[in-house]
């Protein structure tokens, strides 16, 4: 089995789940990096995945990271110390001091939200504050959102929330003092003013980036927000490297996990079939032209 030219998979979320998944079926060697910091770690369920509609993340990750070591894959949590591209793939430095070296890679290290610093968000992020009216609308039909402006797009937010609810009212970041309720709830916004606003959630607008700079350590072209610039198949201008998931899906793409996990299976079909016709160092052209 160690004859077989190891694939490094960055992420172990749902991108990089199933991106190992479909690689170890393929009678891959398969090594998961997995430093836990999930966007949606604080979220209670996640929607629009049939079979797994209204699941709670940790329980996906835990069920999905059974099937993987079912399938010979090795997950090593922590923090990547050092990735750095070799003629023949990739050199990678993991906690205490371990050294791989990857034929292929995949990188599937999500994003991060960038919250305005309101008092109450934080600790309600992903249970009465949401980004997503796709993920979370449906919760909060015909009862009264607000909407929070922190970056452009709110507007278009507001309008598509009004399919769920009639009650939007948008405010901006700057004017918001906190957010009251019970616990997690919410049931009102205050603003700076002393002004009230009635309210069962809040949808944030805000600004949304890469989380990891591995992709750029691995010599991969990025956008100027730091998204990976991919084909359709997830092939970098890194020769070696894939990406999939929220890491190559620039605003306004939408960020799902259904989406993510569609991305993981499509980047690794595309390696394991560059690894089957010898070409695994080949560059994927339309991107390597953007250097």
């Amino acid at each position: 089995m160690h004859d077989i030219p190891l694939t490094v998979v960055f992420g172990a979320g749902a991108a990089g789940s199933t991106a190992a998944l479909v690689l170890a079926r393929a009678r891959h060697r398969v090594l998961v990096v997995d430093d836990r910091t999930y966007r949606n770690r604080v979220v209670a369920e996640f929607h629009g995945f049939p079979t797994r509609d209204a699941t709670a993340p940790a329980r996906f990750l835990h069920d999905a990271h059974d099937e993987l070591r079912r399938y010979g894959v090795e997950i090593v949590h922590g923090p990547v110390v050092d990735a750095v591209p070799s003629d023949t793939g990739a050199r990678v430095v993991l906690t205490h001091g371990r050294t791989v070296e990857a034929a292929g890679v995949i990188v599937a290290t999500g994003v991060r939200d960038e919250l305005p610093p309101i008092a109450g968000l934080a600790e309600r992020w992903g249970r009465s504050a949401f980004n997503c009216p796709f993920c979370d609308g449906w919760e909060h039909r015909d009862r009264p959102v607000v909407v929070i402006d922190a970056a452009p797009g709110a507007d278009e937010l507001a309008v598509l929330l009004g399919s769920w609810t009639r009650h939007v009212r948008t405010v901006r970041a700057d004017d918001v003092s906190s957010l009251q309720g019970p616990g997690r709830s919410i049931e009102r916004v205050v603003l700076h003013d002393g002004r009230t606003i009635p309210a069962a959630a809040v949808f944030v607008k805000a600004p949304v980036s890469p989380r990891s700079d591995l992709a750029r350590r691995l010599g991969c072209v990025l956008d100027h927000d730091g998204y990976v610039l991919t084909d359709s198949q997830g092939r970098t201008s890194n020769r070696h490297v894939w990406a999939a998931g929220d890491v190559r899906r620039s605003p306004p793409q939408p960020h799902q996990v259904v989406l993510a996990a569609a991305d993981g299976s499509t980047a690794a079909i595309s390696l394991h079939k560059a690894s089957v016709a010898g070409d695994l160092g080949t560059p994927c052209g339309m991107v390597e032209g953007l250097r």
